[in-house]
């Protein structure tokens, strides 16, 4: 059917939000281009940080994972910040597999 063909095409290019919030556009549109920060932090604490699911029955074990977890990502983004700061040429996860080894770890022998 070309003539729907040729409605459809009308639509090409654009975007559209459909929510359920009561935020305003122009605050929906910046905080869907945020969310690139957000799968960020969650690919570092996965494939940097290793941090894993855990499964706690205990309310005060549950938030400690949490704690623990959140710690160790804002350490990372302060070394991030660090060596951005330093103009340094590492990469955090080059700095941290130097200070392994540094302290007679092998990175190759770590299991995370």
């Amino acid at each position: 059917d070309m003539n729907k063909f040729e409605q459809d095409g009308k639509w090409d290019g654009l975007k559209g939000y459909i929510t359920n919030t009561g935020l305003d556009k122009d605050q929906v549109i910046e905080n869907y281009n945020n969310l690139w920060k957000i799968e960020k932090a969650f690919r570092i604490a996965k494939s940097d940080i290793k941090v894993r699911p855990v499964y706690h029955y205990k309310q005060r074990r549950i938030e400690a994972h949490i704690s623990i977890a959140f710690v160790a990502y804002k350490v990372y983004k302060e070394l991030e910040r660090q060596l951005l700061e330093k103009e340094a040429k590492l990469s955090p996860q080059k700095a941290i597999e130097i200070a392994r080894y540094l302290y007679g770890r092998n990175p190759a022998q770590i299991n995370g």
